[in-house]
């Protein structure tokens, strides 16, 4: 199956949710790298690893616009028919039980997905549930003047407007970044976006017995994710914290090892005033194997994420 992607004007970040609060692994379909603007490029500066701090944001901003984001993986397993599993995700009681800053912003990125994921298949009550623990755990990483009540009364609020979803998850990502930033914590920012991709991952390999060739397909395409969700994380300083992870997500980067990808041309149309769709491109594929090893290595990091 050919890569298909759709752009919109809008500055989007679909994988947002798995960073906050309802991105998602995607209330959009959004899923290209934004443009660095001019001044992120005037004076690079880099870090000790040789990643300047533009590329670093401009990876962050491909990782965000990554497809598919968790509220796209979860909108793949509703739509194959699938029932709503519970058991799949990380237990809201258990967030009280994460009181390091390492685990808080792991299991933030982790909750983020499953909110996405309880959304989609419009669990309301497991998703107020969600929408507390991500509240509690963004406090005590200090970034609760990001992840107010009012953000959390105007998602609830736009729970059923997917524009408006989509520009509260974009703005509050961008946020998010900017005050883990200014904290000097950039590196939870990384551990929010390894995990979040994690856990997105680990919802969507639970459903594939019943999963369409498409999300098959997908689980596929993330090979060009993971790469660019490793290199950020290893741009990082390495705390024994980032390290563990990284360590641990090296068993999926060789299950991917197996995922074939062959070049083609990409083409793009547009539908309606501000949705372009991006054919063709390069196609990734995987037999039944490589995507049973995938799930494998995806479930073990997983555990560890929400031990």
């Amino acid at each position: 199956m050919k890569t298909r992607k759709t752009l919109q004007l809008a500055a989007l970040a679909p994988a947002l949710g798995a960073l906050v609060f309802l991105g998602a692994p995607g209330c959009s379909d959004s899923d290209a790298p934004a443009e660095t603007p001019a001044a992120e490029t005037a004076q690079p500066q880099h870090d000790a690893d040789g990643m300047s701090v533009s590329s670093r944001t401009g990876t962050l901003k491909k990782i965000f616009h990554a497809a598919p984001s968790p509220v796209e993986m979860a909108k793949l397993i509703h739509r194959s028919g699938a029932t709503f599993d519970a058991a799949a995700c990380n237990v809201p009681s258990a967030g009280a039980r994460y009181n390091t800053s390492d685990r808080q912003a792991i299991n933030l990125g982790v909750y983020g997905a499953d909110l996405s994921y309880s959304t989609i298949f419009e669990e309301n009550a497991a998703s107020l549930e969600y929408l507390s623990v991500i509240k509690d755990l963004s406090a005590q990483l200090g970034i609760s003047d990001v992840i107010t009540d009012d953000v959390l009364k105007d998602a609830e609020a736009n729970r059923g407007d997917r524009k408006a979803l989509i520009r509260i998850v974009s703005e509050t990502f961008y946020d998010l970044n900017e005050r883990l930033k200014s904290n000097g914590t950039e590196d939870l920012a990384g551990l929010l976006v390894a995990a979040g991709w994690v856990e997105g991952m680990y919802l969507a390999t639970q459903h594939l017995d019943e999963a369409p060739t498409e999300l098959k397909a997908r689980i596929a395409e993330q090979k060009m994710t993971l790469d660019d969700v490793m290199r950020l994380c290893r741009s990082y300083e390495a705390t024994p914290q980032l390290t563990a992870l990284l360590t641990r997500m090296e068993a999926i980067e060789a299950a991917y090892a197996g995922v074939s990808m062959t070049e083609a041309d990409a083409n793009v149309t547009q539908e309606g005033e501000s949705t372009f769709v991006l054919g063709g491109g390069d196609e990734y594929t995987a037999d039944d194997a490589t995507v049973a090893a995938i799930a494998a290595a995806v479930a073990e990091v997983r555990t560890f994420c929400i031990q």
